[in-house]
């Protein structure tokens, strides 16, 4: 294919794109994140708009250009993956390669969407990740569908129904066993949930009750039903109460015994500190209690107190069940007796609690139920050899049942938590960390329950359906570390990949839980994959949150370096007319700074970006600013730059490139973090032309300031949508700091990084700032006050001497009714029908959040703009003093 411009450096149907990618991750039937957890998967949405644009040449024609575009968009929902969009792409990338489909690879493949998107439209793909979990997961997506499937005469795919048969065939197996430690309940029938609570005794030597740790004590807190649990103490113990209906106040559930993992006991009331709860735990280890059961009949819930019998079977198995389990054929013990890596505490909170192994996780009814599933797992790949089924079949088959029991085991440690609202289990990795579970769920996976066998199975034989759907062809899939790729020099045609991002994700530590427990299903079957006790993880391109003291810790220097090598490696891999897509999303300025060196390093010259969402809008972070929603892909081509560019040259053609990048994206929706960031790619695509740029007096500009650059363009840009281009000439430095910060970042801290780059734009002094009560330092971050947080302005203070400062001293005065101290002050200061301080307070009112205080304040002042004009002007007051209401006043209101 010759070398010419590709769709994406001439445009995207972002807006389609990315709505489509918002709603995305709320999906689940047939989506390939239903499969398996993987973490920072990005939107199939997304994958498939940055494959098709890559592979694509620009057809040079806006007409031509419009048409594509539409097929591009029409194919973002999820509900189209198969659709005529796709169909239409597919034939165009056929069509712009008559000699052969084009070469992609991903070296982070991941949760396998880049590259199953890029199978989806016809390319030959290779996808190649370090991970072994990784790689299977990647197998089980890209090659097992489209190998080992066909059509059946229900137009189904057959390795789905196989699969569902199979599946069968485990449940029935456990079926047995599984009864033996669930006791039915008084009703008859068997429990869905079991709830648990952490226990420690008072430390109180006149108390000494066990106390059953809570973050709260419901159980349903919904329009459908209300439920939660009593604590009664009762003769030196703890009655547990299992109540339906609303609380009294008195009673209020959402106060458990835990907070900020300190432990108050609910009969003395003595504290035990969060520090002294930790030694607690390490030194002796938690008990556990029962206090409740759910029993489930279709749509009917029932929340009820434990039986003697339950309390028994929860309490202890029988003899000897958890010693009698078999090993597996290659001699690994039955339960995952594995240590964790203890210097990964900041991800893994369970080891500052003592509990330091991955069988630790699990109560042994847990270890005993999945050990079991594991066993019948094994069994049945036994089974399919036995009734003559090609091996090839059966061992991939018997990986998909695999991948089922860790669904069940994310859903069944006793750190999974309870949803009150939905009523549904949360799984252990609700972050990308395992966080501290005081009171627990335990799941009968035979029950209807969240997280259960069969719905398991229900997501996984569509996931499999979807992934043969979308190809005939299988993916190369392979396992290999991106530092040192084992493909030929100018072999593929683009390189997509979204790759990782500093100590974002501990990819390694984090999927050891599924490690461990795989290798007891399906280890025999990949004994290469499983050869270790726990993931490699020495060539990992990460930074690790590990203990920096430990062997483990890699630093940030070291993941720039391991990252310098996979991007010279892709720079080798791929050919000279080829194109690099490069997915990069992180809210630290310094680490663009050293990703645009890399690539500097790496001779790849960025052409084109684009912001692309790629997280949920509704996800837990989703409310805090400074946390992207968004991520860039930035384009590039194989170049060797020679020239140097003249910081005069620059400075007016990186501000030309980023206000038309940025007219660009306007309706995207982009604020705060998300929209500095989508400033990066322009400001990459300028700076990176050049080798070096230089002052006139050959001084080398570096990275860091060329960053500052764009910062101060982006803010100007938009505080010029906010207040009008005309009004921005008239606000000082420290106004527009403060309303970039209110604009982007809301009443969030920022990270001193992000501060310190807002301060270099807009060149103020935070320190100074610090001084007159405009910005705290709040430990590692800044916070910006508002006029509530500041003290009212009292007599004899000197006048402010920006417009913000003003502002906040007329909210205070408004707020406080002081209505002719207000009027003096606008007189005195100016402002009373200065346009710029008006379309401040209005535009601050705008962009902050309702129910803030600093808002209500803003808005009514802002409300009464003109009577408070007028009162200014009819102001007889001598101002000559430089000081503020040194005159006598009265706090009456003007408009009496």
């Amino acid at each position: 294919m010759i070398n010419e411009r590709r769709l994406i450096e001439h445009g995207l149907p972002l807006a389609q794109v990315n709505e489509q990618s918002g709603r995305e991750k709320s999906l689940r039937h047939g989506h390939i994140s239903t499969m398996h957890l993987w973490w920072a998967r990005r939107p199939l949405a997304m994958s498939r708009a940055v494959v098709a644009g890559t592979l694509l040449p620009d057809p040079g024609d806006d007409a031509a250009r419009d048409e594509i575009l539409k097929d591009i968009a029409l194919a973002a929902p999820f509900e189209q993956s198969n659709g005529a969009g796709v169909r239409h792409l597919r034939e165009r990338i056929a069509k712009a390669w008559p000699d052969r489909k084009p070469r992609v690879l991903d070296c982070f493949a991941g949760g396998a969407a880049i590259p199953l998107e890029a199978l989806r439209l016809g390319a030959d793909v290779t996808a190649s990740d370090i991970n072994p979990v990784a790689h299977l997961l990647q197998r089980c997506i890209l090659e097992y569908p489209q190998s080992y499937s066909r059509f059946d005469r229900d137009g189904q795919s057959s390795l789905a129904e196989d699969f569902r048969e199979w599946a069968g065939w485990v449940r029935e197996r456990v079926s047995n066993d599984l009864d033996t430690v669930f006791p039915e309940g008084p009703r008859g029938g068997r429990a869905a949930v079991y709830f648990w609570a952490r226990t420690m005794p008072c430390q109180n030597p006149a108390c000494g009750i066990e106390i059953p740790l809570m973050r709260d004590r419901w159980l349903a807190n919904s329009n459908r039903r209300k439920c939660w649990v009593e604590l009664r103490p009762v003769n030196g113990h703890l009655d547990v109460a299992i109540q339906n209906g609303n609380p009294t106040t008195e009673a209020d559930p959402s106060e458990g015994t835990v907070k900020s993992s300190s432990i108050t006991c609910p009969r003395c009331s003595s504290v035990v500190p969060a520090k002294d709860v930790r030694i607690y735990a390490k030194q002796h280890g938690f008990g556990k209690r029962l206090y409740g059961v759910l029993d489930t009949h279709g749509r009917e819930r029932v929340y009820r107190e434990p039986s003697d019998a339950e309390l028994k079977a929860g309490e202890e198995l029988p003899e000897g069940l958890l010693d009698h389990l078999e090993e597996t054929p290659d001699g690994t013990s039955a339960i995952p007796d594995e240590r964790m890596v203890k210097s990964q505490f900041r991800i893994l909170r369970n080891l500052v609690y003592g509990v330091d192994s991955w069988a630790g996780l699990f109560n042994n009814r847990q270890l005993y139920v999945l050990a079991t599933f594991c066993a019948a797992v094994r069994a049945a790949h036994d089974e399919m050899l036995s009734a003559g089924m090609n091996p090839e079949q059966a061992k991939v088959l018997t990986t998909y049942l695999g991948l089922a029991v860790d669904r069940v085991v994310v859903y069944n440690s006793s750190f999974c938590g309870w949803h009150v609202t939905g009523e549904k289990v949360r799984d252990t990795y609700p972050q990308q960390a395992i966080r501290m579970a005081w009171n627990f769920t335990e799941i009968n996976p035979l029950a209807e329950v969240s997280g259960n066998w069969d719905g398991a199975v229900r997501w996984i034989e569509q996931a499999i359906w979807h992934c043969f759907s979308a190809a005939a062809e299988n993916a190369s899939v392979v396992r290999a570390d991106a530092q040192s790729l084992p493909w030929e020099t100018n072999y593929f045609d683009a390189v997509i990949v979204d790759p990782p991002y500093y100590d974002a994700f501990q990819y390694g530590d984090l999927s050891d839980l599924f490690y461990v427990w795989l290798k007891r299903s399906i280890g025999h079957l990949y004994p290469d994959l499983f050869a270790t006790p726990l993931t490699p993880k020495a060539g990992e391109i990460i930074q690790t949150r590990a203990d920096k003291k430990s062997p483990e810790y890699i630093t940030d220097d070291e993941y720039e370096r391991r990252l310098q090598r996979a991007l010279e490696e892709m720079r080798r891999v791929v050919r000279d007319d080829g194109h690099v897509a490069l997915v990069f999303a992180h809210t630290e300025p310094s680490a663009w700074e050293r990703l645009l060196n890399a690539l500097r390093a790496a001779r790849l010259l960025v052409t084109t970006s684009w912001p692309m969402r790629s997280e949920m809008s509704n996800r837990s972070t989703a409310q805090i600013s400074a946390v992207l929603n968004s991520s860039v892909v930035l384009i590039c081509r194989p170049s060797d730059l020679e020239a140097d560019g003249f910081y005069d040259d620059v400075v007016p053609e990186l501000r030309e490139r980023i206000a038309e990048r940025l007219g660009t994206f306007e309706g995207l929706g982009l604020h705060g973090a998300d929209y500095f960031v989508s400033a990066v790619g322009p400001a990459f695509e300028v700076f990176g032309r050049y080798r070096r740029v230089l002052r006139l007096s050959g001084e080398e500009v570096g990275v860091d300031e060329l960053m500052v650059l764009a910062r101060q363009t982006v803010a100007h840009h938009a505080m010029r949508s906010l207040v009008g281009g005309e009004r921005l000439t008239s606000l000082d430095n420290e106004t527009l700091f403060y309303l970039s910060w209110r604009w982007g970042y809301g009443v969030e801290d920022l990270p001193a990084d992000e501060a310190y780059m807002l301060e270099r734009a807009f060149d103020v002094d935070l320190s100074a700032l610090e001084r007159v009560g405009l910005v705290t330092k709040n430990g590692s971050s800044f916070r910006l006050l508002g006029p509530q947080d500041r003290r009212a302005p009292r007599r004899g203070d000197e006048m402010p001497d920006t417009a913000v400062g003003v502002l906040h001293a007329a909210a205070r005065l408004w707020e406080d009714g002081r209505r002719n101290e207000l009027a003096t002050l606008l007189a005195r200061a100016g402002y009373s029908d200065e346009p710029a301080f008006w379309a401040t307070a209005n535009a601050l009112a705008q962009v902050l959040p309702e129910k803030n205080a600093e808002r209500t304040m803003l808005l009514g002042l802002a409300g009464n703009q003109e009577a408070l004009a007028n009162a200014a002007t009819d102001s007889t007051i001598d101002f000559s003093s430089g000081r503020l209401f040194d005159l006598p006043g009265d706090r009456l209101s003007l408009f009496d």
